[in-house]
């Protein structure tokens, strides 16, 4: 269930995962930012159900008025891979359509509506 700030948020594009799911499991990104984190975790936008994820793992900033998405490694014990590069904790980087998104050993990948 989504909660929080981020629920009224203008939809940007959707990170998707079909691991473990073979229909796949699809989660919002909207406007503002987006907490990514293990399940279960406290303030967790998405919450990833896998165990080498970090409660607060990565941040996904959305901005509305261009379109674009940011993700950055909020100093992750297992870190964050964009298309298998990691990424140092607090650079934001830019998502591009069919990125592909790891925290932990779970890949997500990106769908934004605006490419």
């Amino acid at each position: 269930a989504l909660s929080g700030a981020t629920g009224n948020g203008i939809l940007v594009g959707f990170l998707v995962t079909f691991q473990n799911e073979p229909t796949g499991i699809f989660w919002p990104i909207r406007s503002g930012r987006t907490q990514l984190g293990r399940a279960g975790s406290d303030k967790v936008d998405i919450g990833i159900n896998d165990a080498s994820s970090s409660s607060r793992h990565a941040t996904v900033t959305a901005d509305p008025s261009t379109g674009q998405a940011f993700v950055q490694d909020d100093g992750s014990r297992n870190g964050t891979f964009l298309n298998e590069q990691k990424l140092p904790p607090g650079e934001q980087r830019q998502l591009h359509d069919n990125d592909r998104l790891r925290l932990g050993s779970t890949t997500l990948v990106v769908k934004l509506l605006v490419s």
